[in-house]
């Protein structure tokens, strides 16, 4: 008995560990409202006006965010309570000639 608690406590902190080491998933170490907050801050008006230019400052951090972090980024909730419609703010790569259709 004593040796099963002692397995599953080994198992219990290298899953944790593992967790850890891998961070908040999509990107990566940090949570897409940190994402947003450090990385994303310039594209807010484009984010919420189509025709709103879109700045070099809001380009060229997208540039280094992988897609599905910024799908997080913009599906989170964060951007939801500060007025940002989702839907426009997905056409911002495109914008940036990041994505071309």
């Amino acid at each position: 008995m004593k040796k099963l608690i002692c397995l599953v406590l080994l198992l219990a902190i290298v899953a944790i560990a593992g967790v850890e080491a891998h961070g908040y998933g999509v990107c990566g170490k940090f949570s897409p409202d940190r994402m947003l907050t450090h990385v994303l801050r310039h594209c807010a008006k484009p984010a919420r006006d189509l025709t709103a230019p879109v700045t070099p400052n809001c380009c060229e951090p997208l540039s280094q965010v992988s897609e599905e972090c910024f799908y997080a980024i913009i599906n989170s909730d964060t951007w939801k309570y500060s007025g940002i419609d989702h839907r426009i703010a997905s056409t911002i790569p495109r914008r940036c000639h990041l994505i071309h259709y």
